[in-house]
């Protein structure tokens, strides 16, 4: 299976969570590629598989933008999203989109596991592949600061194909904003995403491509 990661905290190789995720799913035999926001201003030449969204120069109208890009924690680029002046956010997405679109054309994935209901889970949803988009307490935080984030929040989790809630608090919330039909309940499913991890997504993807296929 062919995977692309998708990640709102700082997705710079090696060391990071998603990178983590990444080497058990290619043990596993999986082909797998990454794409999220780089601490870094640009790559001297860009790792393979791995394709950084540099947002410095966007994020510096925004010091709060500016210091969540650098940290490199979902949480702060989350909290910063919901803050930022709507130009802002907007320049963000439009860098986020293409590095988003270039990744899906280079691996052509038969799905997307999205790490938090963010600016990019949208993105993703626009390729046409299969999504999975893995949803915690500080995602519906930032969108609950921010109508117009909220409604990406919104169209992106009821476009995607699997979501997953973080804890049933998470799941509890999500199924007041989504509803409780038997096609959205039939999507969602509830575990926390740790060092473990890697068999849940892989299987998450498994049944998003199934969906999209008919199969399930």
């Amino acid at each position: 299976m062919r995977i692309l990661l998708v990640d709102h905290g700082c997705c710079d190789p090696p060391h990071t969570r998603i990178h983590a995720l990444r080497t058990p799913l290619e043990a596993a035999g999986c082909t797998v590629a990454v794409c999220g926001p780089s601490t870094a201003n640009a790559f001297e030449e860009q790792p393979p598989g791995m394709h950084g969204i540099h947002l410095h120069d966007v994020a510096a109208a925004s010091h709060e933008f500016l210091a969540a890009v650098r940290e490199g924690s979902p949480e702060a680029f989350l909290r910063a999203t919901a803050h930022v002046p709507s130009r802002v956010l907007g320049l963000a997405r439009e860098t986020a989109r293409q590095m988003v679109a270039e990744a899906a054309d280079a691996i052509f994935p038969d799905a997307i596991f999205v790490l938090h209901a963010g600016i990019l889970a949208d993105l993703a949803v626009e390729t046409g592949a299969p999504v999975v988009v893995h949803v915690s307490a500080a995602d519906l935080e930032a969108a609950t600061s921010r109508p117009s984030l909220k409604r990406l929040v919104l169209s992106a989790l009821g476009s995607s194909d699997r979501i997953v809630a973080a804890d049933d608090a998470v799941a509890a919330r999500l199924a007041e904003w989504l509803g409780n039909d038997a096609d959205t309940q039939g999507r969602r499913e509830i575990w926390p995403f740790d060092a473990d991890a890697a068999p849940r997504v892989a299987e998450a993807c498994r049944l998003a491509l199934a969906r999209r296929r008919g199969e399930a």
